[in-house]
């Protein structure tokens, strides 16, 4: 699935005299929310309090298009039986401690899945989709093998898949089953709904864009704690075999057949006040980050992170500072903090991509970097140059990622896999390196491949580069590669 941070929207009527009016009412995210007592009964009405307060800064997309605040269209009858059935599901869970009052708050109790404005969904789901009295649910085994024959219902709707489309993430759960097809974030959605209305803490954490290949991707988690959580694929592949980072699960090369991980995002409910996210959402949100202050960052629990420090490069007048990927020859922002609210890390930056600090406006000072797999940061270094010579013209990842969506249905998945991650340069085909400068790919030189291998004559410096056969017109679908210290790296 391509996923990424863009506005889901097609309108915005969002009023942000009410977000100022919320930062001083809204709860902050936290184990401790007072909904459930000593004796790990539910206190009704502080759910209930808990679920109407936070309905202030979540949205719904109508259907004609437009954001629209959940809170004035939700009624106290809507969300009393949304607190009512959630416990009732759940409450055996509780009891026995298998989750965490973490994960029933924030992944069980609340009344949405994603951006659709049907808010009576439970007694839907469970019309068809509830689990067999057979179920026990008290510990985590029994919640992972409820969950996988939760999952294994939705195999047997043989969903075709089809090309992702803005309009998937806010289908109701009736609209899933009535399209009956969608893309990978129809399916989340659609396992979302069916586990939590039987009273198991699943969410969708996404990827909004790889580190080395085009696109990002969505998929489920089973969330024990705020520490404790499984990845699994609706409708496709149950815990244990599911792994995001996998390109062909059925092939073990881990080096050309993993995504570099950026920033994983889980879906959350509860808004985070202090949120950058929040706090300047009219700047932000045009960049896409619309719903990221009532969503948590887990890049850890997925990859290995580092932190970078902007303190000394941005004072505290800054008001925003932007992380961005290069992704297929574009900046993509995934982060934002602000220095002038005394925030000045970046926080689980994920390894071995191309990264740029900058601001919304892009004018002001920038900071490039590589962080190598071991996280390691590479910086360009201008006075530096080196010759070029390459075996490939595009990582193999990006290559496998095409290869997978060509033959998404194909037997021999794996064989064609090991074929593309095998082959070489065809000798005599005459390739152009450029060079990004500006923004704008400048020529450098032409040269045919030898020997299975591409080397250019001249010295070059330090940057990003890229190669394409020497009369194709269309180079930025291509997947460039940095030199760093007379090293090739392909992002």
């Amino acid at each position: 699935m391509k996923t990424s941070k863009q506005k889901i929207f097609n309108k915005k009527s969002v009023l942000y005299v009410l977000i100022a009016s919320a930062l001083a009412s809204c709860t902050n995210k936290s184990d401790s929310y007072g909904i459930l007592n000593s004796d790990r009964s539910i206190n009704y009405k502080t759910a209930f309090d808990f679920v109407k307060k936070n309905a202030i800064l979540n949205f719904h997309v109508s259907n004609s298009g437009n954001q629209e605040q959940d809170s004035k269209f939700i009624n106290d009858n809507d969300i009393t039986e949304n607190v009512e059935l959630s416990y009732d599901k759940s409450k055996e869970l509780i009891n026995s401690n298998a989750i965490s009052d973490y994960s029933f708050v924030n992944f069980v109790l609340p009344y949405k899945v994603n951006f659709t404005n049907d808010f009576n969904w439970r007694k839907n789901v469970l019309k068809s989709y509830e689990l067999p009295k057979t179920y026990v649910l008290n510990s985590e085994k029994s919640v992972i093998e409820a969950s996988s024959y939760l999952n294994n219902r939705i195999k047997s709707l043989n969903i075709p898949y089809s090309a992702p489309f803005p309009q998937e993430d806010y289908w109701s759960f009736s609209h899933l089953l009535k399209e009956k097809k969608g893309s990978d974030i129809a399916l989340v959605n659609l396992a979302s709904f069916i586990n939590r209305a039987n009273g198991i803490p699943v969410t969708i954490d996404y990827a909004p864009v790889w580190g080395n290949a085009d696109g990002g991707k969505a998929w489920n988690a089973l969330v024990f704690d705020q520490k404790k959580s499984f990845a699994f694929a609706g409708g496709t592949d149950n815990i244990g075999n599911f792994d995001p980072k996998k390109i062909i699960n059925s092939i073990k090369d881990t080096l050309n057949n993993s995504y570099t991980i950026t920033k994983v995002y889980r879906r959350g409910f509860v808004p985070d006040t202090a949120s950058v996210y929040l706090k300047y959402y009219k700047t932000l949100s045009k960049m896409g980050f619309t719903s990221t202050y009532s969503d948590i960052d887990v890049t850890d629990q997925y990859a290995k992170t580092i932190k970078y420090n902007v303190n000394g490069f941005y004072n505290d007048k800054t008001e925003i500072a932007l992380l961005s990927v290069f992704s297929f020859n574009k900046w993509l922002p995934i982060a934002a903090i602000s220095p002038k609210h005394k925030q000045m890390v970046f926080d689980k930056i994920g390894v071995g991509a191309l990264y740029l600090v900058h601001s919304p406006d892009n004018y002001s000072k920038k900071a490039l970097f590589y962080v190598d797999k071991s996280g390691k940061l590479l910086f360009f270094d201008k006075s530096k140059t080196s010759t070029i010579t390459i075996s490939q013209t595009e990582s193999i990842t990006t290559r496998l990622k095409n290869m997978a969506a060509e033959n998404r249905n194909a037997n021999n998945i794996a064989s064609l896999a090991q074929n593309t991650i095998n082959s070489k340069l065809e000798n005599g085909k005459v390739y152009t390196l450029y060079k990004l400068s500006d923004s704008n790919w400048e020529k450098q030189e032409t040269k045919s491949v030898a020997n299975n291998k591409l080397s250019f004559s001249g010295q070059y410096q330090d940057g990003i580069y890229m190669t394409a056969p020497e009369k194709e017109e269309k180079i930025n679908s291509k997947r460039p590669f940095i030199v760093a210290g007379g090293k090739v790296v392909f992002i």
